[in-house]
């Protein structure tokens, strides 16, 4: 049986915006994503049935979000304070240190990770079909595309 579960295998990225800066990142699992989507839209919503009035709030939570994006994906890194201390992901006071241009490197690269539909250099997945054609991430390749491989 083909496996489910998200790959424990992280990935090293370089970081263009510090060029001797580099993390090392692993994708969340489903359960995770679907904690970070709901943590993204919080909403609340008021009714009083007397006045006859209801009233909704939507609020917004771009920094937990990050907070948790980075706390959950970044294994490790090499990047530091000022002073030369390690930056502690897990620690929101650290996050909101972080170079603004560094974190939204980091926050592509997480999210390219998980993109379903962009090709992983780890995630590359070989079935043959019952026609006898190469599948790869669930597309049919053609015989003449698989001998070029």
């Amino acid at each position: 049986m083909p496996r489910a579960t998200v790959s424990t295998e992280p990935e090293r990225f370089d970081l263009a915006s510090l060029p001797e800066g580099w993390v090392l990142l692993r994708r969340m699992s489903y359960g995770e994503r679907l904690h970070r989507q709901d943590m993204a839209m919080q909403m609340s919503m008021e009714a009083d049935q007397r006045k006859k009035t209801a009233q909704m709030n939507v609020t917004p939570a771009q920094t937990a979000v990050a907070n948790f994006e980075l706390k959950t994906c970044v294994i490790d890194h090499n990047l530091e304070d000022e002073s030369g201390r390690k930056l502690d992901f897990k620690n929101p006071l650290d996050c909101a240190q972080l170079d603004g241009r560094i974190g939204e490197e980091i926050a592509n690269f997480i999210d390219t990770m998980h993109d379903w539909e962009v090709q992983l250099p780890n995630s590359e997945v070989r079935s043959v079909s019952s026609s006898g054609r190469t599948v790869l991430q669930g597309k049919v390749v053609s015989h003449d595309q698989e001998k070029k491989k």
